[in-house]
């Protein structure tokens, strides 16, 4: 049996909304910060993409790029808040497109997470309502209820990222409405106590996130592709759980959403006692994103420690979901597809360091110690190897 008999299924074109992607491995969105610190998009920035793009995936989603400056999070996140960020947004698209990858940003209003955190009190960090939570361990901070006019400004914002990318050329944005973000923190009956018309019931609950995806489809065109990342289970044990998210899926798909991602667990949540190492565990997503393809007719994207091949074509051939996100095998070795179809498994880079060094020098450029010499020296995996 070949490697592309075995793994057949990966390398499936994958339709999604108007558009066919060359196969099931999506480039997840994972953060990097390659950005400079105004918030435009740079050289290395652009080859990192465009390499992720080149190794063979089939959908390249860039990491969480924010609508506003009151919805950034790092030093050197890249912003799409502007006309001026045309150019380099422009140049972006074009050298994922370039490589044959459907080219797409994830676009995100950090919310209560916003930054920078050495400075949190210096201005208003939004949230659905002011309840303290602990923004790093040991560190509780109150976050600013949001106004009805930071409400508005905020649902626009997306729709304004999102046109703007549009025009720049990317096939489509995800939707970031996960992770104890904006969005998901309306989902959360724990951190959303208002009484008025976007807090309370679950109708009430999910208003901002469907508002947010109307305006993104209103300042888009038909063709531009439009995917949510859904808070799959807060796992809290009171709250916002994955019957909840079942329930939204399919009015987000009412709405023009065309592909979901599943993801559970929200920063806060992460340190929880039975939550603590979730995201090193195989598959971890898996069973809420099966749950989650159950109740919509649009594809859905498996994400989180799908790394090994045999467990990636194993959750598309049980049907569990439609593609396999990728973020750390991808940012470790982006020919991880093309290894895989040539089965040659054993030449795939790994990553074993626990925590990984991706994840501790994120804020101002992610590197791997796992990556050849001459890339490890510019501090960026572009087309050195």
């Amino acid at each position: 049996m070949t490697a592309m008999t075995t793994f057949a299924k990966l390398f499936e074109p994958l339709p999604v909304g108007g558009r066919t992607a060359r196969n099931r491995i999506v480039h997840a969105p994972m953060s990097v910060c390659y950005g400079d610190e105004n918030g435009y998009v740079t050289r290395p920035e652009v080859e990192h993409y465009g390499r992720r793009a080149k190794g063979g995936a089939g959908i390249v989603i860039t990491e969480n790029f924010a609508v506003n400056w009151p919805g950034r999070q790092m030093p050197r996140q890249t912003m799409v808040d502007n006309e001026s960020r045309l150019p380099g947004l422009s140049e972006l698209a074009s050298e994922i497109k370039r490589h044959g990858a459907l080219a797409m940003v994830q676009l995100v209003h950090a919310g209560r997470y916003a930054g920078p955190w050495e400075v949190y009190h210096h201005a208003r960090r939004l949230a659905p309502s002011a309840v303290p939570f602990e923004l790093t361990a040991g560190r509780v901070e109150t976050p600013h209820e949001i106004s009805p006019e930071e409400i508005a400004e905020s649902i626009a914002a997306f729709g304004r990222a999102a046109q703007l990318c549009d025009q720049a050329g990317f096939d489509g944005v995800d939707v970031h409405g996960a992770q104890g973000f904006l969005i998901s923190e309306f989902l959360s009956p724990v951190m959303n106590q208002r009484t008025d018309e976007w807090g309370g019931s679950f109708a009430n609950r999910v208003r901002f996130a469907l508002e947010v995806v109307r305006e993104v489809r209103r300042r888009t065109s038909p063709q531009f592709l439009v995917g949510f990342h859904l808070l799959s289970d807060e796992l809290t044990g009171n709250s916002w759980t994955i019957k909840d998210a079942v329930q939204l899926a399919p009015l987000l798909a009412a709405e023009g959403v065309q592909f979901l991602f599943g993801i559970p667990a929200t920063f806060e949540s992460l340190r929880m006692p039975p939550n603590v190492g979730l995201f090193k565990r195989r598959m971890y997503s898996v069973p809420d994103n099966a749950a989650l393809k159950e109740a919509v007719d649009i594809p859905v994207i498996a994400n989180g420690c799908l790394g090994d091949p045999h467990d990636a074509v194993g959750v598309l051939e049980r049907g569990e979901a439609d593609a396999i996100g990728l973020g750390r095998p991808l940012f470790t070795d982006p020919d991880w597809p093309r290894k895989v179809a040539d089965g040659a498994l054993d030449v795939i880079r790994t990553c074993p360091d626990d925590p990984p060094i991706c994840a501790r020098t994120q804020l101002f450029g992610a590197v791997c110690d796992h990556w050849p010499p001459e890339v490890t020296r510019d501090g960026y995996f572009g087309y050195q190897a």
